[in-house]
C-alpha cells in the first residue's frame, strides 16, 4: 500500500456524492482553495461522468490522482497543486454530455396519474419495473410524499428499485415525508435524504421525468 493510502484517514474529504457537474468541480476547486501547496485530498463521487471531469481538471493542474472504485463510489487522493488556481473555470470542465444526457426521475405517489386508484398502482408497479431495463438508467429516483411508500419493505417495487440501485441508479427518499408517513422502521431500498440536497440534484440534472 502506498504511503497515500496509509494516510487516507487523515485527510481532508470532499464527499461529492449524490452531485451532478459541474457541482462536484466548484466543490473540488473551492477546496483546494483552502489548502496549501502539496497537501492531500480525498474526493469521492459516485457517477463515472464526474469522475471523468474530475481527473481532467486536476490533470491539467499539474497532479496525477489515485482512483479507487468500490461499486459506483470512486474515490480519488490528489496532493494540492502547486499552480494558481484562482483564475480558473472549474465548470468548464464539465463534459459536453453532462448533464445534458443525464435523468433523474421523480415520484411524488403510490400512484401514476388520476383517475382510478387500482389502474394507477399498477400502471406505477409497472413504470418502476421497466426502469431496469432502460439502456441508459437514471441517475437518480427522487421519492418525495407518499411516492416514499414506494421503498418500504413491503412495497411491490422494493426489488425493482433494489436492482436499480445495484445497477448504479441512487434511491433518494425524502426524510421528512418518511417521518410524516412514520416508516422510519419499514424502508427496504435507498438513502434518506433531505430538501437541500434534493433541490440541488434536481437543479443541476440534465432533465426530469415525472411520471
Amino acid at each position: 500500500m502506498s504511503f497515500i493510502w496509509k494516510q487516507l484517514e487523515k485527510m481532508k474529504t470532499i464527499d461529492t456524492k449524490g452531485l451532478l457537474c459541474p457541482k462536484p468541480l466548484i466543490m473540488l476547486k473551492e477546496g483546494l482553495l483552502d489548502m496549501e501547496a502539496g497537501a492531500l485530498l480525498r474526493v469521492e463521487c459516485d457517477n463515472d461522468t464526474s469522475l471523468k471531469n474530475l481527473l481532467h481538471f486536476l490533470r491539467d493542474q499539474g497532479v496525477e490522482p489515485e482512483v479507487s472504485s468500490s461499486g459506483n463510489v470512486h474515490t480519488l487522493i490528489t496532493s494540492v497543486p502547486q499552480k494558481e488556481l484562482e483564475g480558473i473555470d472549474a465548470a468548464a470542465y464539465c463534459s459536453a454530455d453532462s448533464p445534458g444526457n443525464d435523468y433523474v426521475v421523480c415520484i411524488k405517489s403510490e400512484l401514476m396519474g388520476s383517475g382510478d386508484p387500482d389502474l394507477g398502482k399498477l400502471l406505477m408497479e409497472t413504470f418502476v419495473e421497466n426502469l431496469k431495463l432502460q439502456e441508459k438508467l437514471p441517475t437518480h429516483v427522487i421519492m418525495y410524499n407518499g411516492g416514499v411508500k414506494l421503498a418500504t419493505k413491503q412495497s411491490p417495487v422494493c426489488a425493482a428499485l433494489t436492482e436499480l440501485e445495484d445497477l448504479g441508479t441512487r434511491i433518494m427518499l425524502c426524510g421528512t415525508c418518511i417521518d410524516h408517513y412514520g416508516l422510519q422502521k419499514d424502508i427496504g431500498v435507498g438513502m434518506i435524504s433531505n430538501m437541500v440536497v434534493i433541490t440541488e440534484t434536481l437543479a443541476s440534472a440534465g432533465h426530469v421525468v415525472n411520471p
